[in-house]
């Protein structure tokens, strides 16, 4: 991997973890290989997700997985989406792979 490499890699990365924790509140999901496939079963992690795992506070929060909710899922830890259900999917906002 040549620096460029890395540079883009690193830059894609710095912007899903900008979104993650802008608090923007869209329904928003950084692509990845496996967010076409969790999408189908529900467990994509989106930016709202992320946002209340900050809100609640110590030990009152959930959302605890980094890529995905299927780890939430399967150990108990998910927390229902709270402002989603004002969201217009028409409207959607993509992260382009490439």
């Amino acid at each position: 991997m040549t620096f460029y490499d890395w540079w883009v890699c690193q830059a894609f990365i710095l912007f899903a973890e900008i979104m993650g924790h802008s608090g923007l509140r869209v329904y928003a999901v950084t692509p990845g290989l496996a967010s076409f496939v969790l999408g189908f079963v529900g467990c994509e992690l989106v930016v709202e997700d992320h946002d209340l795992h900050h809100r609640q506070g110590y030990r009152k929060s959930g959302n605890y997985g980094k890529q995905t909710k299927l780890w939430d899922r399967m150990f108990g830890t998910e927390m229902p989406r709270i402002e989603s259900e004002n969201v217009d999917f028409g409207q959607g906002v993509h992260m382009p792979f490439f």
